[in-house]
């Protein structure tokens, strides 16, 4: 089971069969987050929660009992954009 951390929220969602989850950081609160878990099979929105801290949003996701794994919503999911390790294709985030 995969789960968020501060290095990778904001690069992909944690999904399943049934669900997908993820933390957004809120254009109009900065310092503000939003953790939401969605049905990706119907679009369905199950919870939102906005947070004021990072860490507590990460919590809560990692708190759901699923077995996640990992999807990078980018060619450099892993952080290495600035190091030249996107491959020839360059970074599209």
């Amino acid at each position: 089971m995969e789960k968020f951390t501060a290095e990778n929220y904001n690069k992909g969602f944690l999904v399943d069969e049934e669900l997908m989850a993820g933390i957004t950081e809120n254009p109009e609160q900065p310092g503000a987050y939003t953790a939401y878990v969605v049905r990706h099979t119907t679009g369905e929105t199950l919870g939102n929660e906005l947070f004021t801290n990072l860490f507590e949003a990460i919590r809560t996701i990692n708190d759901i009992e699923r077995e996640w794994s990992f999807a990078a919503i980018s060619k450099c999911g892993t952080g290495g954009c600035g190091n030249g390790k996107c491959g020839t294709g360059g970074c599209s985030r």
